[in-house]
This record gives structure tokens, sequence and C-alpha cells, in this order.
């Protein structure tokens, strides 16, 4: 998850160009959890704009799953 904040663009380069590549073309969605990184001490301002967040990881997971039909492996 930390691999997504500003802070760490240099040493993670080619995977964060990728992400945001796929992003743009509609092919992913990067989210990451608020509750974890705000553990972490982590904060939103940090992370990188194509980035979007969600509350709680697990909440997501079951949304996804059960309303949007997402199969879980």
């Amino acid at each position: 998850m930390a691999i997504f904040f500003k802070y760490n663009y240099e040493a993670n380069k080619k995977i964060i160009d990728l992400a945001a590549r796929l992003t743009a073309l509609k092919v992913i969605d990067v989210k990451v959890c608020e509750f974890s990184y705000q553990s972490d001490g982590l904060d939103s301002k940090n992370l990188l704009p194509f980035v979007t967040t969600v509350p709680f990881e697990p909440d997501e997971v079951t949304r996804l799953v059960e309303q949007e039909r997402y199969s879980y492996f």
C-alpha cells in the first residue's frame, strides 16, 4: 500500500508508472484502505493522484463480491 504514496515514487517508478497508465486506460482501479494507511501514520494528501481510497478494505472486498459480482480468489 505504501508504494502508492509520493515519497515512494523514485524507488518504485516502473510499477507506479505502469499502474498510472493502466488506470488512465480504465484497465485497473487502484484503491488503498484508509484504515490501514492512517494506522501507519500516513496521510492521503501524499497519495499519488490516480489512487483512490476506501474506508475499510474488508468491507470493500465484500461489496465487490456481493454487489459487483467480482470473483474472489
